[in-house]
């Protein structure tokens, strides 16, 4: 029995103009970086977990295994990961985030917050902040609701939420 495609429609709809609002305010950022949005994902989970298995950003993405293993060999080429075998599966690769690939992360970040805060109106502050916050608190909860075997959001970064 598979997923109601309706619903996965919905879903779709629904997070469409802010997976567009966050590729186009980090783009920029991971363009000067050399990372491809697939490389920024794979260094992101690494970061939020401690360390991530490449089988699982196979599953979570569906992309094909070269387009994750070739992210991850950039991350590793460049520094921003090292990876190294699970301790209770020497199959399993896991990739863990080095000092300088957080901060590349967290670079990426600030650049796109910035941009956002340039695009926001000032003329009602705590409004704005209002909404942000409440925005924010949202796509957490979406988020939590949607992890399990089915993961895609890379807006999840509050780690109270993750358990």
């Amino acid at each position: 029995m598979q997923v109601n495609l309706v619903k996965c429609k919905q879903l779709l709809r629904a997070i469409a103009p802010t997976g567009n609002l966050f590729l186009l305010l980090t783009l920029e950022e991971l363009r000067r970086q050399g990372l491809t949005f697939i490389a920024f994902y794979a260094l992101q989970r690494a970061i939020e977990h401690s360390g991530c298995f490449a089988a699982s950003l196979r599953q979570e993405t569906g992309l094909a295994d070269y387009e994750i293993s070739r992210a991850c060999k950039f991350l590793v080429g460049s520094g921003l990961v090292v990876k190294t075998r699970d301790k209770n599966d020497r199959r399993l690769c896991v990739l863990r985030p080095t000092p300088l690939g957080i901060k590349i992360h967290d670079r990426v970040l600030s650049a796109a917050a910035k941009k956002l805060q340039r695009g926001s109106s000032s003329q009602d502050l705590p409004t704005e902040n209002r909404r942000l916050k409440e925005a924010a608190e949202l796509f957490r909860k979406g988020n939590h609701t949607l992890r399990d075997p089915f993961q895609i959001s890379i807006f999840d970064t509050c780690p109270e939420l993750n358990g």
